[in-house]
């Protein structure tokens, strides 16, 4: 779907919109004053087990607190919604879908790449999606291996802390060789590199079509590289709002495209996911979910 068919429904006025810099300043100050001091020093105690594959750190807690005031100061009248907030009432997202709560409401992923953060890897992030009527209008992404904050307000672009997106270099062509066309029936010159998160099933690609990354588990990062050009694409077996809401209209406002693999459609800020496919600007989205889908000519047979 197109960036602007993500964006037109949404209702918010620019006044109800916070400042890029309250919500790049609040994540600034979760990092030096919860994470960071953290990053080092976790013991076995302040790691807990949420999940099959899943942990939950004291940094994750504090942290995902810390943002709830902050946001919530930033702009009164909110809902925060938070990874772990949900994740210790598995009925809090359901409920509020069924009262279609008008009030602004902030998606928070207070420490994306966990499992990295324990193992002391920088590859970790700090997401904040706003969201106005079931529509996100705002998004933040503080990177930790890259020292940023990446957001995006309606209408506005993406910014890298205080720099446009568009003053860095334009995003590479998977070879370095000039970039492909942006239109639907363009696919790439060379191979496309992204990355394919776990999945039950094997996907059907022919290998000779794409190259496929190592995981870096940490969806934030995924959609800062997808964003910057540094990557072609992502695959996801399924993701919660939390995951792709703040990343996917980050990457839509750059031009890219995320959606679900299956029907193309835009998934909704409140609900986990089906397989998602993100792309950059210029990668063809449908050229791409028919190598994927193994349902291109010159698939292998």
């Amino acid at each position: 779907m197109a960036q602007e068919n993500l964006h037109e429904s949404a209702d918010a006025s620019e006044g109800e919109i916070p400042s890029r810099r309250s919500v790049s300043d609040l994540l600034r100050a979760c990092v030096e004053k919860i994470l960071l001091p953290r990053f080092h020093t976790l013991e076995d105690r302040h790691i807990y087990r949420k999940g099959a594959d899943s942990l939950v750190t004291e940094a994750d807690l504090e942290a995902e607190s810390f943002l709830d005031r902050g946001l919530r100061d930033i702009l009164p009248n909110s809902v925060v919604l938070g990874e772990e907030g949900i994740a210790n009432d598995k009925n809090r997202l359901q409920s509020f879908l069924r009262t279609r709560n008008k009030r602004p409401v902030w998606l928070v992923d207070p420490l994306d790449g966990t499992r990295n953060f324990v193992k002391r890897s920088p590859v970790f992030c700090s997401m904040v999606a706003l969201v106005y009527d079931q529509h996100i209008c705002a998004s933040w992404i503080y990177a930790h291996s890259d020292n940023c904050t990446m957001h995006a307000r309606l209408g506005e672009g993406v910014f890298v802390d205080d720099i446009a997106l568009d003053a860095f270099s334009p995003p590479p062509s998977p070879s370095s060789s000039s970039s492909s066309s942006s239109s639907s029936s363009s696919f790439c010159a060379a191979l496309p590199r992204g990355r394919i998160s776990w999945t039950k099933q094997s996907l059907p690609y022919d290998e000779r079509r794409i190259e496929r990354l190592p995981s870096v588990r940490c969806a934030g990062q995924d959609f800062v590289d997808l964003a910057r050009g540094r990557t072609d694409f992502s695959y996801y077996n399924s993701l919660w709002p939390w995951d792709h809401a703040a990343g996917g209209f980050l990457l839509e406002s750059a031009g890219g495209r995320l959606a679900e693999i299956k029907t193309g459609a835009t998934p909704s800020p409140f609900v986990r996911t089906s397989a998602l496919l993100a792309t950059r600007r210029g990668i063809a989205w449908e050229a791409l979910q028919k190598t994927l889908e193994g349902r291109t000519n010159e698939q292998h047979e």
